[in-house]
Formats: C-alpha cells, sequence, structure tokens
C-alpha cells in the first residue's frame, strides 16, 4: 500500500502524520485560497519533502522569476539550488508573460503540448488561475483542462495546483472542487487575538490513514511552515 503513496515526512514538522501518512500518486491536489493565504508555502513545502526523497518535479510559477525562487526557498531553509543542477527539479517561471494584456488564443494549447513541462513524476501549478484560465474562458475550455490534467493522471503523474477563488468564475470553481481527489481550502482565522493561518482538507480520497482535517500553520524565517494544532485545539 505504501508504494500507492508519496511520503511528504520532514524531521522539522509532523505535516506528513497530519495527512494520514503521505499523499496519493497519481492525484489532483487543489489548494485553494486568497492571495497570501499561504498556498505557495504549501507546495513549496510539498516540493521540497518530495525532492528529499528522490522525485522528480516541475514547478511552473507566476509568482516567481528563477532567482527570487531560489532565494525564497533559501529563505525558508527549504534549499533547491542542488536539485535543480541535477535536475531534479525543473523550474519554470510565467513572470514575463504577466506583463501582457491578455495570453493569446493558442496559449493553453502550448502549454499542453510541451512535452518538457510534463516528463516529470510531480507537475505544480503556481497558480492555475493565472496561467490557463479565463474568467470568461468557457465551458468548453474548463472541460479541455481537467480532462488534459486526468490523462496526465493516466500516465502515473500527480498534479498539484493553486487557484484564487476571485480570479474564476463559479462553473469552474465548482468543477474543480468537484474532481480533486484532494482539495483544500486556506484560510486566515483569529485565535487569542492573533492571526493564524489553517488549512482544511475538504475533500481527500484514498487517504493512507486517519488525517487532520484542519490543520493551523505559520512560516518562519529559516524554519519553514511550522504546525499550531496545540493553539487550536
Amino acid at each position: 500500500m505504501s508504494s500507492e503513496y508519496f511520503s511528504i515526512e520532514l524531521i522539522r514538522d509532523e505535516l506528513d502524520r497530519y495527512f494520514g501518512g503521505g499523499i496519493p500518486k497519481n492525484s489532483l491536489l487543489l489548494f485553494e485560497g486568497i492571495d497570501g493565504a499561504g498556498k505557495s508555502i504549501l507546495c513549496q513545502r510539498f516540493m521540497y519533502a518530495l525532492l528529499k526523497k528522490g522525485k522528480k518535479i516541475t514547478y511552473v510559477s507566476t509568482e516567481f522569476n528563477t532567482l527570487d525562487f531560489i532565494k525564497q526557498m533559501d529563505s525558508l531553509n527549504y534549499s533547491v539550488n542542488d536539485y535543480i543542477l541535477n535536475q531534479h527539479l525543473l523550474f519554470i517561471t510565467m513572470v514575463p508573460y504577466l506583463g501582457t494584456v491578455e495570453f493569446k488564443e493558442d496559449f493553453l494549447d502550448k502549454i499542453m503540448t510541451s512535452k518538457k513541462l510534463f516528463e516529470n513524476e510531480v507537475i505544480i501549478f503556481d497558480t492555475l488561475s493565472f496561467l490557463l484560465v479565463k474568467k470568461d474562458a468557457g465551458e468548453e475550455v474548463y472541460y479541455k483542462i481537467i480532462n488534459f490534467f486526468r490523462k496526465l493522471n493516466n500516465l502515473n503523474k500527480t498534479i498539484i495546483f493553486t487557484i484564487d477563488p476571485t480570479h474564476l468564475d463559479d462553473q469552474f470553481l465548482t468543477l474543480l472542487r468537484s474532481v480533486a481527489d484532494m482539495y483544500m481550502f486556506i484560510n486566515f482565522t483569529q485565535f487569542a487575538g492573533e492571526t493564524v493561518r489553517a488549512l482544511e482538507i475538504k475533500r481527500f480520497k484514498r487517504p493512507k490513514d486517519i488525517y487532520m482535517s484542519k490543520i493551523p500553520f505559520r512560516v518562519e524565517p529559516k524554519e519553514g511552515l511550522i504546525i499550531e494544532i496545540g493553539s487550536y485545539a
């Protein structure tokens, strides 16, 4: 059974245990939250653990260029320099494209037909909403994206993607949430007068073991992600 799951264990935190001992392979993982909620840090935490386990990953970002990404990971003590050099991590930035008024009509097709992008076992889109979908894209585009991701799952690929719900229409949001094998919502909550980030697992198909449905966390320089279960009981 363990061969059906990726371990995301790191000695410095207990996130893997709170996820029931791993995440299912060949699945769609959705992180949803507004800007600044913590979607990217969770993707980066997942990515770092998977790299340490020897997995090869493609990370597509709309937030960082390559240098800023490396600095961000160093600041969290999740250094990826060696993984980039040994080609276990393929980092692709979309930052140069974001200054354009809109993507060309064939942008989505170019993404989907880029074989290099999908060679690795795990592919992370951070964020999907900026990369692929405009609010008025239409039902045909929505199903095209979902079907493509499912084809990748059938080719033993695991897809992790983040979305900001304010950037997508309700129809596509509903579709994404319904097809995700793991649907996780990240939000801010107040506890004892302090703002705490909290990850809520709203759907978890094929869990390996018992998992926590709500996982509060904070982010610290040189420490990365820190779980705060005690303060949120």
